[in-house]
């Protein structure tokens, strides 16, 4: 390529040999050509211009932002921050039932979410993952970034499942996705017995760990709701014949696994003892906690993790939102 100015004019005439998505992402972005256009300048067709702009999404060449500013909807987001002591709201839009797609709130929630994690991150940091379906949709929604001092650290036990959404998955998607480095937990999230965790806690590996887990400046994670289809991260299922007594027992949903009543206090139970991971009062004691979760069947879980004093910003749809106000009253 020459070194002579290249104005809108000839551009139609230059390839970036180096780099078509680059070249294509200029063209669509920075002169706001259509795709047609771009296509014809390239000399390709319009589906390989829509994944070179996927492309350059996936490698953070072009990001798309909301401003904070857009999910703070004034009057509902400062009503909530009052009535439970956060110091931010986030609303995304509401998905009504006429949308159909039963996956698209979490969607939102997770594209939402994933804004204001990026808004929040700092060198030299360590962000602390949970997981879950809506965790997993905000990793999804990251753009790829390199920054190689953000330590992203795992606080729950692992599973021997292979789900997706499962602590160990969702660490590791998260992040790929900031280039950073991560630090899974190498020990499971369920024991069989308290002399087995007592034994477990005392490895070198796993003090290393928790020094890591206790260092988090920011911890993200959703609540779990309970019913019959609770999930849990435990390849070893050894919480569903547990969950219904905890529900007999008054709990009214799962944070960072742990039951919780109506009021966020810890559930005593058959898991007492046996669990591997972050505790309710270490969430509590990391200066930034941001929950992400909606929906009708959350709504349980998130009000007792709301009323229990684990969240600093909530990430949230406007129709949960609404509620969480009304039923409060």
């Amino acid at each position: 390529m020459s070194d002579k100015q290249i104005d809108g004019s000839d551009a139609e005439n230059v390839r970036f040999v180096e780099d078509t998505t680059a070249w294509a992402t200029w063209l669509y972005y920075a002169e706001s050509k259509t795709q047609a256009e771009v296509a014809k300048a390239l000399g390709v067709s319009r589906a390989s211009v829509a994944n070179y702009l996927a492309d350059a999404r996936r490698r953070g060449l072009v990001t798309i932002s909301l401003a904070p500013d857009l999910l703070e909807q004034a009057n509902l987001s400062q009503r909530l921050a009052a009535r439970f002591g956060l110091k931010g709201a986030f609303i995304a839009p509401h998905v009504s039932e006429e949308d159909g797609d039963p996956t698209l709130l979490r969607k939102r929630l997770g594209i939402a979410g994933a804004q204001i994690l990026l808004s929040r991150l700092r060198k030299d940091m360590t962000l602390g993952v949970a997981w879950g379906r809506t965790m997993l949709e905000l990793a999804n929604a990251l753009p790829e970034r390199s920054q190689e001092s953000l330590r992203v650290v795992q606080v729950s036990g692992s599973s021997l499942g292979d789900d997706a959404s499962s602590p160990e998955a969702c660490t590791l998607f998260i992040a790929n996705r900031l280039g950073a480095r991560c630090h899974n937990f190498h020990a499971p999230a369920v024991v069989t017995t308290p002399e087995l965790r007592t034994a477990l806690l005392q490895e070198p590996s796993l003090k290393r760990h928790f020094e890591r887990v206790h260092s988090c400046s920011t911890v993200v994670f959703g609540v779990g709701e309970l019913n019959d289809e609770t999930r849990w991260a435990d390849g070893n299922n050894l919480i569903q014949p547990s969950a219904e007594d905890y529900m007999k027992a008054g709990a009214a949903g799962i944070v960072i696994g742990r039951f919780i009543d109506a009021q966020g206090d810890a559930l005593e139970g058959a898991l007492s003892g046996l669990q591997i991971g972050m505790e309710l009062q270490d969430l509590k004691a990391v200066p930034e906690r941001i929950c992400v979760a909606g929906g009708d069947e959350k709504l349980d879980a998130l009000h007792a993790c709301l009323t229990g004093g684990y969240v600093t910003d909530l990430v949230t749809d406007k129709a949960t939102a609404d509620r969480l106000l009304r039923e409060d009253k």
